[in-house]
């Protein structure tokens, strides 16, 4: 059975936090939430929510010091990417935006986003594209040099607005993953269960974060392990494989000339090919085409 799109004019909102141990940025990125919900009549009232994932920065009584408005869920242990599908499940809204506590969606994208949802029933998902705050350098170079807007986008990153119950149907982020390519896992999900991701390169996001500079231990690992999972959850004969090991590669290049990373990088391989990737669930039907479509968008140079 392939996941349905809704049939609702726009929807109404929610919106999904995942935070874990940084106050500040969730206190910007909630104040900034508050003015664009507010600004913005297609967003009607607006459900916020924080899930917090074990913060010890003192995260959780800031938010109830200072976004009362706001829903909080704190978690008695961090969850990682688990969160977000915990935040989901008490959600209302007919429509979920997936936010980084370090992610501002630009106003105007965010209505625009929500409207083509409501106007597009073969749209699942729309991503915006994340930037840097104060360089604006794009985080996703593929997406400067794509021609325009595109329904069968492979990508997702760190604010993606999808439809709940696309969201549950597919089975939101997929928690084996922990940390790492879940979102562009959901995206070949959602395009697996025949319903388009949208993107157009000129709606943003705001992304102020540091683990896009520089790719931590647990990066290497993770990632490199989630990657070679998801090419064989997604990919199909030689281009799958191709993938698994082209993607393995770049991670190597990625690590530098760490010792640690290199070796956390060839653990997180090794851990990838030789244990069993989580199934995807059965409204999903990967053939292969979004993943080749992610190959050319990534690696075409």
């Amino acid at each position: 059975m392939r996941a349905q799109a809704g049939s609702e004019s726009h929807g109404t909102l929610s919106v999904v936090v995942l935070s874990y141990n940084r106050r500040e940025a969730l206190l910007e990125t909630l104040t900034r939430l508050r003015e664009t919900t507010s600004s913005q009549q297609s967003f009607g009232d607006a459900e916020i929510i924080v899930v917090d994932n074990a913060s010890t920065d003192g995260s959780v009584d800031a938010v109830r010091a200072q976004a009362p408005w706001a829903t909080l869920l704190p978690l008695e242990d961090n969850a990682a990417i688990a969160g977000f599908n915990r935040g989901v499940e008490a959600a209302t809204g007919d429509l979920v935006l997936i936010l980084d506590d370090d992610a501002r969606p630009d106003p105007d994208a965010l209505a625009a986003a929500v409207e083509l949802l409501g106007a597009r029933a073969d749209l699942g998902a729309v991503t915006l594209v994340p930037v840097h705050p104060e360089t604006g350098a794009s985080e996703w170079p593929f997406a400067d040099a794509a021609a325009g807007p595109r329904d069968d986008w492979p990508v997702m990153g760190c604010c993606n607005l999808v439809r709940r119950g696309v969201w549950q149907a597919v089975g939101g982020y997929e928690e084996s993953f922990f940390l790492y390519r879940n979102d562009t896992d959901l995206a070949m999900k959602i395009l697996a269960a025949g319903l388009g991701v949208h993107c157009n390169p000129a709606w943003r996001c705001e992304h102020d974060s540091p683990a896009a500079a520089q790719k931590s231990v647990r990066w290497c690992r993770l990632a490199t392990r989630n990657w070679v999972w998801f090419a064989r959850r997604h990919g199909r004969g030689v281009r799958g494989l191709a993938g698994a090991v082209l993607g393995w590669a770049w991670a190597h290049k990625l690590s530098g000339v760490s010792l640690s990373r290199q070796w956390a990088t060839l653990r997180g391989a090794l851990q990838g090919w030789f244990s069993e990737p989580p199934a995807v669930p059965r409204s999903v039907r990967p053939d292969g085409r979004a993943f080749a479509a992610l190959l050319r968008l990534r690696f075409r140079r």
